[in-house]
């Protein structure tokens, strides 16, 4: 009895001796299954935050995808403990690299000298066939490197990598690029690496496609902008127009309108004599009509000038559209010395008469009320026409007064820019715009010793030969 209860009784400590082993060994699975959790749940982590940080960079971006592709191939070389990472683009004239992580610069440089058009034995060219994953484990033993492929010699011998892993980027099933890592020694990847690299190069992508809808909204908005401009621009030449107008009208008959007053006022006085002077009568009549005409005139030139710009265009000789103007304005220049050179058998030049003739008047006038304040010198007023290279005729418009401020001649021909005490700034613009639009150029510079002088160039037909002067 004892010894079954002896025996009993070993047998019973015997039991509870084996119970702590069994639940060691429980408790060291456990741990072990924790701590393997816990390293998948960092790794899980650890990509979720990589992937955040890539997103928020191509959200942030001004369409600069070099940040986003360094932090996209850093953080595929940490995550699939790699040593290198490339992003190349696919584009029409073969594949660029354009961007490197930890790559020796000779392998950058050499890789950057131009587009590599991959063959089909190359890593690239198994991509661009299958738009699949391309895993080599060792490159000394592919066919790639056995076939002398250059890039493939280039990653092995300058870079040193002997794993790689290239990734397709494809958008709407077409490829636009490869991600690629490696490692310097034989060790392939897992199947969880290449899924992170698969990952990123989706993000390249999105990076890619972000970047072109920033620059095409970019280029639509440059191009909307320039559209208002332009819009404004035109709106604000009609007013401008409008203005020019209403003041030009006012500038330009004004003169006439002085010249029938003074010579009604004349006639009036001539009326008077006992007897009437009727010759003087006459003659102030006489030029009361031609001031008439002459507002008239101005009416016509003005709607001319703002409206088509071919209105009435006519085969005019410049030399005798120079004599009218001085006819016209003799009175004004009595005490002006008028000098005149016309190179005869000047070819015409298309142009408006009246919108002419309003240049020169104006410039002549302009030239006269300068030499006003001349006290101590002679007044002199040279008028001269010739040709200008083999296709264009030129009058220049002298005079001898003051000059103009070296600072102003820029802006001379600007609107409402004036010299004159109560000028208005719109005689020389006014002459600028009718001569460009007769395709010609009008210009200013200083006369010697003193003065200015404008040149007006307008395009002719066919120079005849070189003829002497009037």
């Amino acid at each position: 009895m004892r010894r079954r209860s002896k025996a009993g009784g070993t047998a019973k400590v015997r039991g509870k001796a084996a119970a702590p082993k069994r639940r060691r060994s429980s408790v060291a699975r456990d741990d072990a299954e924790a701590a393997r959790l816990a390293r998948a749940l960092d790794e899980v982590q650890d990509r979720q935050r990589a992937t955040s940080e890539v997103l928020s960079l191509i959200s942030g971006s001004s369409g600069d995808l070099q940040p986003v592709f360094s932090t996209i191939l850093a953080n595929a070389v940490r995550l699939c403990d790699a040593n290198t990472g490339a992003i190349n683009r696919f584009e029409g004239d073969g594949l660029h690299l354009v961007a490197t992580h930890d790559m020796p610069a000779a392998f950058t440089e050499l890789r950057k000298k131009g587009p590599y058009r991959p063959n089909q034995t190359s890593a690239s060219g198994r991509l661009l066939a299958t738009k699949a994953p391309v895993h080599i484990v060792d490159l000394t033993a592919d066919r790639a490197y056995l076939d002398r492929n250059p890039p493939t010699v280039a990653a092995v011998e300058i870079a040193g990598i002997r794993t790689t892993l290239a990734v397709p980027m494809t958008k709407d099933n077409e490829m636009v690029g490869s991600i690629t890592v490696g490692r310097r020694e034989v060790r392939p990847f897992t199947d969880k690496q290449i899924e992170v690299v698969h990952n990123f190069a989706a993000q390249a992508v999105i990076a890619i496609e972000n970047g072109r809808l920033l620059n095409e909204l970019r280029q639509r908005t440059y191009e909307l902008g320039r559209s208002i401009a332009e819009l404004q621009r035109e709106r604000t030449n009609k007013l401008m127009n409008l203005e020019a107008m209403a003041a030009s009208i006012g500038h330009e008959v004004r003169q006439p309108l002085a010249g029938i007053a003074a010579n009604g006022s004349a006639a009036l006085r001539f009326l008077g004599h006992t007897p009437p002077d009727l010759d003087e009568v006459r003659q102030a009549l006489d030029r009361m009509v031609k001031d008439s005409y002459r507002a008239s005139q101005v009416f016509d030139n003005i709607r001319a000038l703002f409206g088509r710009a071919d209105q009435k265009h006519e085969p005019i000789d410049v030399n005798d559209l120079a004599r009218d103007v001085l006819h016209a304005l003799h009175e004004e220049l009595l005490n002006v010395t008028t000098q005149v050179a016309l190179t005869s058998a000047l070819p015409p030049v298309m142009g408006h008469r009246g919108q002419l003739q309003e240049v020169l008047v104006n410039l002549v006038r302009n030239a006269i009320e300068a030499m006003d304040s001349v006290k101590d010198g002679p007044r002199v007023l040279q008028v001269s026409a010739e040709r200008h290279g083999n296709n264009a005729v030129m009058v220049a418009v002298e005079d001898s007064g003051p000059g103009i401020e070296p600072t102003q001649l820029e802006s001379i021909f600007d609107a409402f820019i004036t010299t004159k005490a109560h000028g208005m700034g719109l005689g020389l613009a006014l002459c600028r715009m009718i001569i460009e639009r007769h395709e010609g150029h009008l210009s200013v510079a200083p006369a010697h010793p003193r003065g200015a002088v404008f040149r007006v160039v307008l395009p002719a037909g066919r120079l005849e030969p070189q003829a002497g002067q009037d």
